[in-house]
């Protein structure tokens, strides 16, 4: 083997040798910038994102698909009438499931009010408070 091949091969020991098994510790934060939100209230039917995704009829407000699809753990989301999807974030960082605030509404209509925030046709919200909508009025 020529020098320059085993140059190589202690280049790679040297520099991936060290990071295997090393973990970052938890007080180290990210050097970033978080993008602006929106301050906002809608209007929106909290629905499971498969059966929203693959089936015209889940915007219903009978449709019982959505019950029983979180109930097995979908993914939950919450859609405007005129199709808007917003998915749910929490304000930290790492992000924290929002299930246990949304299980309550589920199939229903809902006013949420949060912060969104919106990228490349994702819009996501930080919700601040939901209850129960009138979705005979929107």
């Amino acid at each position: 083997m020529r020098a320059s091949g085993i140059t190589a091969i202690l280049a790679l020991g040297i520099l991936g040798g060290p990071l295997h098994g090393q973990t970052i510790p938890q007080n180290q934060v990210a050097d970033l910038k978080p993008n602006q939100g929106v301050k906002m209230t809608f209007h929106g039917y909290v629905r499971d994102l498969a059966c929203l995704m693959k089936f015209n009829e889940a915007l219903k407000p009978t449709n019982d698909c959505a019950a029983m699809c979180a109930r097995a753990g979908s993914p939950l989301v919450i859609v405007t009438k005129n199709g808007a999807i917003y998915v749910p974030i929490s304000a930290a960082i790492p992000d924290t499931s929002q299930r246990e605030k949304l299980m309550p509404f589920v199939g229903s209509y809902v006013e949420v009010t949060g912060e969104m925030f919106q990228r490349s046709g994702i819009k996501a919200i930080v919700i601040e408070q939901i209850k129960k909508a009138d979705d005979t009025r929107s």
